[in-house]
């Protein structure tokens, strides 16, 4: 059975893990969102100070302007470090849950099982399956999120600027995410192929080495 793109029944069930690192969490959501704000503050106070001290050769406001942009600077860097670090060890700490879960799950099966079952998807289901789900909290969901959040900001600076570009600037992302959602595809079915891939290669090995 093809898997679908994206499963909001098996996202629900993935996020439950969550649950036990609750102000872990809320950290990755909290840096996520202060990535998102310096990230878009950083280029609007750019304009301003090109526009109104650097135009003007006003070096006490330039002075001023440079300082807290520095300080913005510092904050994003702290809020992309803190995001990083935290999306990581949540994401490994809900591995280490999972990967108890399925071990004391393995053991509970008759050594039938083991006889009948090929040795490379049972690697493959607990190694490089594993690692996927880890790689959604590290590099997914929360780096899909913070991207969101930094286009939302970005956007409202932009209407808040000037509406009329904000509408032209935008007019290509209906093509974008048309072209996304295509790519979206693709890769969904060539994962696929190398789960497959990967579970025969270690199927063969096995095979290959005990004989």
């Amino acid at each position: 059975m093809k898997a679908k793109a994206f499963d909001t029944r098996l996202f629900k069930r993935i996020l439950q893990y969550t649950r036990p690192y609750k102000m872990l969490f809320y950290g990755v959501i909290a840096s996520a969102v202060g990535l998102a704000v310096f990230a878009a503050l950083r280029p609007y106070l750019l304009k301003n100070t090109v526009d109104g001290y650097i135009s003007k050769h006003d070096a006490s406001g330039l002075l001023f302007y440079i300082v807290l942009m520095g300080i913005v600077l510092v904050l994003e860097v702290l809020s992309q470090f803190y995001f990083v670090f935290w999306a990581n060890l949540l994401g490994q700490d809900i591995v280490k849950d999972i990967r108890m879960k399925m071990f004391r799950h393995l053991l509970g099966f008759r050594m039938r099982y083991y006889d009948m079952a090929p040795v490379g998807q049972l690697i493959t289901r607990a190694v490089s399956d594993i690692e996927s789900i880890a790689r959604i909290f590290s590099q997914g969901l929360f780096m899909i999120f913070s991207d969101l959040l930094k286009m939302v900001a970005v956007l409202g600076f932009m209407f808040w600027i000037n509406w009329k570009l904000a509408w032209i600037a935008t007019l290509a992302m209906p093509v974008l995410v048309y072209i996304t959602r295509i790519f979206q595809r693709k890769m969904q079915v060539a994962f696929e192929e190398v789960r497959a891939q990967v579970a025969n290669m270690n199927t063969f090995v096995q095979e290959r080495v005990t004989g």
